[in-house]
């Protein structure tokens, strides 16, 4: 539960921060928009809860899903990174900032238990 909260609160930090450095946003409007964000993802939790999805329909979604994070990843995000950033100290630190919001979620998947055979 900690990781996910620790994924959780540096995923809305950036996405605040791309919001209104990138987006050109107001801190308001960046603010509702993640607040608005993060009762989509609830609904969603709450739809594939009352559906009653078999493993490997929820599995099929979740990968989806992880396409379409990686998708965005690489032809949005890192070509930005890679403009913006003349010295190696920043792309280490690109590197080591994607670390801080990927490592707390392979912890969780360590002991998941519906992924066992």
């Amino acid at each position: 539960m900690a990781a996910t909260l620790y994924h959780e609160i540096a995923q809305e930090l950036a996405d605040f921060f791309l919001l209104t450095g990138h987006g050109g946003l107001s801190v308001i409007s960046a603010l509702c928009l993640n607040f608005v964000s993060g009762l989509s993802v609830l609904l969603g939790g709450i739809i594939v809860v009352a559906a009653n999805f078999t493993t490997e329909a929820i599995g099929a979604i979740l990968g989806i899903a992880a396409g379409v994070y990686i998708h965005v990843a690489a032809s949005e995000c890192v070509p930005r990174i890679d403009a913006t950033s003349d010295r190696w100290q920043d792309r280490v630190l690109s590197v080591l900032m994607f670390a801080l919001g990927a490592i707390p979620i392979g912890l969780v998947l360590l002991n998941h238990k519906h992924c066992e055979g």
